[in-house]
């Protein structure tokens, strides 16, 4: 199968362990290719788009390519939408909205008409699909500044893909719906540290991080040498990844992924297994039938 991600840092990421599950399960083929602009609205690929067809040897997108039968074949180079569309065929297409503007519909329109045209214009038979992204941590800046919480940020962007998938009649793939499902099912809740106690950690300790399949804390060094405890608030960590890959797995082969073998080295049987129930719920959620 030849799948092509218009996208962002939301759909890149499936890179990590999707390629990785196909070939284990020994059962499919996959040809993944990314384009991938950094925080990209439907609204910047547009943009981009209308822009190449009279330039077309512009190249905004980083455009990564894997292969489930021959890992070795991982490649990344400049170019663009319109030049992938162009020169190959897809059976798959994949579309997204910029996480920030995740849970605003208004954000949607008309941008996503002009990719959908062009995808149908140079692969006419390909099944087009959405992935729903996910809320962010709790202790994301962002939602803090749009003045309500991560739930709420789910409720709503729920909605808008929902929305955007009925008015298109294109299938989700229900990522955000797995990741909202392990919050619930997991038995943890994410709690972010007060500033007092944040501030306490040294180099090289972690806050705990167990509860959530999004976000990561790190160390970073300023320029005058000094440590900084940084955070990552909105991307998936590696179990979020894993989390991502099953869901894709089962959406694009049909697949129940709570059968899914493939394990990464560096998590637990039992924590993999509950992030397959999740993706398996989400799918069965939104009409998979296994």
């Amino acid at each position: 199968m030849k799948v092509f991600m218009i996208g962002n840092s939301f759909s890149i990421c499936v890179g990590k362990y999707l390629p990785s599950v196909v070939r284990a399960e020994g059962k499919h083929r996959l040809h993944l290719t990314s384009a991938y602009i950094g925080g990209c609205s439907l609204q910047t690929h547009a943009e981009h788009l209308a822009a190449a067809e009279k330039e077309p040897d512009c190249a905004p997108c980083r455009i990564s390519v894997w292969d489930s039968g021959d890992m070795r074949k991982h490649s990344s180079r400049p170019g663009s939408v319109w030049s992938v569309l162009k020169g190959n065929s897809f059976d798959v297409v994949t579309l997204q909205q910029a996480s920030h503007e995740s849970w605003d519909f208004s954000t949607y329109f008309p941008w996503a008409e002009t990719v959908i045209s062009c995808v149908k214009k140079f692969n006419p038979k390909a099944k087009i699909m959405i992935q729903q992204t996910w809320s962010y941590r709790a202790d994301s800046p962002r939602l803090a500044a749009w003045g309500f919480d991560g739930d709420e940020m789910f409720r709503r962007i729920v909605g808008a893909y929902e929305t955007f998938a009925a008015r298109t009649g294109f299938e989700l793939i229900p990522t955000g719906t797995a990741v909202d499902l392990f919050r619930r099912e997991s038995g943890e809740t994410y709690v972010p540290l007060p500033p007092a106690r944040r501030a306490a950690y040294r180099c090289p300790d972690l806050p705990p991080a167990a509860a959530d399949v999004v976000g990561r804390d790190y160390w970073t060094k300023d320029e005058t040498g000094v440590m900084h405890l940084s955070a990552d608030t909105i991307h998936l960590n590696p179990r979020g990844e894993y989390l991502q890959a099953c869901v894709w797995y089962g959406a694009l082969f049909g697949e129940d992924p709570r059968r899914i073998a493939f394990e990464p080295a560096d998590m637990g049987s039992d924590e993999c297994r509950l992030l397959r129930q999740c993706a398996a719920k989400a799918l069965e959620k939104y009409g998979k039938v296994f």
